[in-house]
């Protein structure tokens, strides 16, 4: 009987140790669906900035096609000279102000990419991990299972 004891020692022991494991998987699955959670966010994020690109670049062309406007009638009213220069300044410093948001919005929309190219990478490589500890994890199940049925048929008085 003392080798059946110390024999379910060594099981109870091991059967602890594999809850542990499968708590610290949950862990990681749970970190791995906040990354994801971070992920679509940052997802939503670009494409809410590339929307908004999008539309600075619609009113960067109507900038540009209204600047166009303002030359011609300089062009062809000499006597509106003035008026027309100041309507062509106000165009340029509009189309100035949209570029500079244009280039503000580019370079966060570059910040946001690289951020969820990080994200993705960190993602990936948890996932590998976790992927790896489940392939160990069921590797030493199936060792574990065998060793069990063993013990079960030698205390059953069977040989395994």
């Amino acid at each position: 009987m003392p080798q059946t004891e110390e024999r379910v020692d060594a099981i109870e022991r091991e059967i602890t140790g594999i809850r542990s494991d499968v708590r610290l998987q949950n862990h990681m699955l749970i970190k791995c669906g906040e990354q994801m959670s971070d992920l679509r966010t940052g997802q939503h994020e670009l494409q809410k900035g590339q929307e908004e690109l999008r539309t600075i670049t619609a009113e960067l062309r109507i900038g540009q096609d209204e600047l166009r406007k303002g030359q011609d009638e300089l062009r062809a009213t000499t006597n509106e000279l003035r008026k027309g220069q100041d309507e062509l300044r106000a165009t340029t410093n509009e189309l100035c102000a949209t570029t500079n948001e244009l280039r503000a919005t580019t370079a966060e929309l570059r910040t946001g990419q690289e951020e969820i190219r990080e994200t993705l990478e960190e993602f990936r490589s948890a996932f590998a991990v976790v992927l790896d500890e489940v392939r160990q994890q069921k590797a030493w199940r199936e060792e574990f299972s065998d060793k069990v049925a063993r013990v079960i048929a030698k205390s059953e008085g069977l040989d395994a």
